[in-house]
């Protein structure tokens, strides 16, 4: 199935899999340009007026939906995917409302006449002050007379130009003497502001990523079933995406880390690295939907997701177990990230049952391209719920085996700081900055052993902060010892950092894939560049030990930056708790929509395009290069 699937079908899926609470809405197609099914609105002739004074004025068509609920989805992702579904344009901005969440959001073309603060103002100044006084209608129009206001501002500009009439008189003689130099050099016009195209950059990012993803596992499953050779061009276009993305992300850090005069160059630059990469996948996907040939095995896919999945629902109980008891064992980063996941499987698996069974039904009555849609959504969320379990064992793993690795730690810190602190006695020439990594290792050596001693520790937390330590003292001891201890040293170093280096980015990348719909792209840029810091790791191991320790280091620091970002994203995403959105229990609806199966999640402030998914998905933008938004409670 193409990747730019018709918007009707997620509709369609979205009505059919959720099971909503009675008021409650999914992001909606938009028939008219007012929607308000509850009656909220109880005089339409004063809205209907200043929405057509606003377009007559200043040729922006603004929509509006009022709804009670926004079904547990995040207002701003709501809105998005509302605007989307609704093929609005470049002239076009959408309104949503919903009453008793007290919610609101607005969606403007990236390409708007109004400025990001201007928004804001009409939102605060004029929508918000109605909004809490329960005046529905009033909002509507407080908002459209604000965007025509704000759009009409140059008005006074009428005086202005007479006035530069009479200077262009005064001044002509200057023109003349000043146009063979414009003729000569002519200006480039003004372009995007860096506001827009960081926007932009960014909203790419976080799709290609998205298609890469489930790019790499739709490829997995048509390796298996057709071999190497029959998906050799399409692994050559992922290989080729990832590429480009991968260089997209590092120039996006190194932005975001050191702002530089070329920042607009650079954010071109990342934008054509994205829209290069999303070419790619386009080029292959349709040879690849003929390989794949879901619609017509839909039934076979059908039953072998089905089969799937209740091998997951039957492991879940154990997972569940594992959590708690790991939970009365451990604490930290790495056992916050997996917490929720049996859970999250829970929804996931049951967004896979209503969505087989959808498949069947659209199969009953012929509708192949419907069952060929559920089944790849199916498969979506099979495959993240076995993640989600996957992370679970390796956790019950990992953990033990990180608190023994610190106690190994310890008593090599222990002897790294018993070196320095001889060294610093010895009456030798000290080496600089010896004894601040003395100070700090045995600093982190105390704190480390009381934490370890406590009932719950952090053992990865602890490993981290050791090996940093015990970094910091080789360094410092460096220059003491001959080229073959420094080798060696370097060598059983590295053999401690890749493990942990390789826990951490996995851990990481299994929460970023599995919340996908929630993660913007800084987590996902942190992970990035600790995959690239940890090949050149592995790459290095054998001939540039000491190198390749550095390169571990930074894989392993960057990966816990990019799970930590991660989990605030999906906090904020969800109001602090995984699996519920904005007080709402959202079930299997909202587990779709947090692991970017189904559009609309996004603390990022922008929705996919149904199932998403590089070569087979349905990842959709809009030709304006998306949209701008806000919003709030009120």
């Amino acid at each position: 199935m193409p990747r730019r699937v018709v918007p009707a079908l997620i509709v369609l899926l979205a009505a059919l899999l959720v099971a909503a609470p009675a008021r409650a809405e999914p992001p909606q197609r938009l028939a008219s340009q007012v929607t308000d099914a509850s009656g909220w609105i109880e005089n339409r002739a004063p809205v209907d007026d200043a929405l057509g004074e606003l377009q007559d004025k200043t040729g922006l068509q603004l929509w509006v939906v009022l709804v009670d609920s926004f079904d547990g989805t995040p207002a701003q992702s709501w809105t998005d995917e509302t605007a989307r579904l609704s093929d609005l344009g470049d002239r076009d901005a959408l309104l949503a409302i919903a009453v008793e969440d007290r919610a609101y959001a607005y969606s403007f073309p990236a390409d708007s006449r109004l400025s990001d603060q201007e928004l804001a103002e009409v939102a605060e100044k004029r929508i918000e002050p109605a909004l809490a006084a329960g005046d529905w209608s009033g909002a509507v129009v407080a908002a459209a007379q604000g965007y025509q206001d704000a759009a009409s501002s140059g008005s006074g500009l009428i005086w202005a130009v007479l006035v530069v009439g009479l200077i262009v008189v005064a001044g002509l003689a200057w023109v003349l003497l000043r146009r063979r130099h414009r003729r000569a050099a002519p200006q480039e016009p003004a372009g995007p502001s860096l506001a827009d195209l960081s926007g932009r950059a960014n909203a790419l990012l976080v799709e290609l990523d998205d298609e890469l993803r489930a790019s790499e596992r739709e490829l997995e499953l048509a390796t298996a079933q057709y071999g190497q050779d029959a998906t050799a061009p399409f692994r050559a276009a992922l290989d080729e995406a990832r590429a480009n993305v991968g260089e997209a992300f590092q120039l996006r850090m190194t932005l975001d880390e050191r702002p530089t005069p070329d920042e607009r160059a650079k954010l071109i630059r990342i934008i054509e690295l994205c829209e290069t990469a999303d070419k790619r996948l386009d080029a292959e996907s349709d040879a690849f939907d003929r390989l794949r040939d879901l619609e017509g095995r839909a039934a076979e896919v059908a039953g072998e997701v089905d089969r799937r999945r209740a091998a997951i629902e039957a492991a879940l109980p154990a997972a569940e177990a594992t959590v708690h008891d790991l939970q009365t064992r451990f604490s930290g980063g790495a056992l916050t990230a997996i917490a929720g996941n049996a859970g999250q499987a829970r929804e996931r698996l049951a967004f896979a049952a209503d969505a087989v069974r959808q498949a069947r039904e659209a199969l009953a009555s012929g509708g192949k391209a419907e069952a060929a849609l559920a089944v790849r959504g199916a498969e979506q969320a099979v495959d993240q719920a076995a993640h989600l379990v996957e992370a679970v064992e390796r956790a019950a793993a990992e953990l033990p085996a990180a608190r023994s690795a610190a106690d190994g730690l310890l008593a090599e810190v222990t002897a790294e700081t018993a070196a320095g602190r001889a060294a610093l006695t010895g009456g030798g020439e000290v080496p600089p900055g010896l004894a601040a990594a003395v100070a700090g290792g045995e600093q982190v050596l105390a704190e480390v052993r009381a934490a370890l001693a406590g009932p719950r520790p952090d053992p990865v937390g602890a490993v981290a902060r050791l090996q940093a330590a015990d970094a910091a003292l080789d360094a410092a001891l460096a220059a003491a010892r001959d080229a073959a201890e420094r080798g060696a040293r370097a060598r059983s170093m590295l053999a401690q950092a890749l493990p942990v280096a390789r826990a951490e980015v996995l851990a990481a990348n299994d929460f970023i894939t599995t919340r996908r719909g929630a993660v913007d792209y800084g987590a996902r840029a942190a992970l990035s560049e600790a995959q690239r810091h940890l090949a050149l790791a592995e790459s290095l191991a054998a001939s540039d030990p000491a190198a390749a320790l550095s390169e571990a280091q930074q894989a392993q620091q960057l990966a816990a930056r990019a799970g930590q970002a991660a989990r605030v994203d999906v906090q904020g995403w969800s109001g602090g708790g995984y699996g519920r959105a904005g007080g709402f229990d959202a079930g299997a609806f909202a587990g779709a929509v947090l692991g970017g199966i189904l559009a609309g999640g996004g603390g990022h402030g922008r929705g996919h395009g149904g199932f998403t998914g590089g070569f087979g998905g349905s990842g959709h933008r809009s030709g304006g290069g998306g949209r701008r938004g806000g919003g709030g409670r009120f």
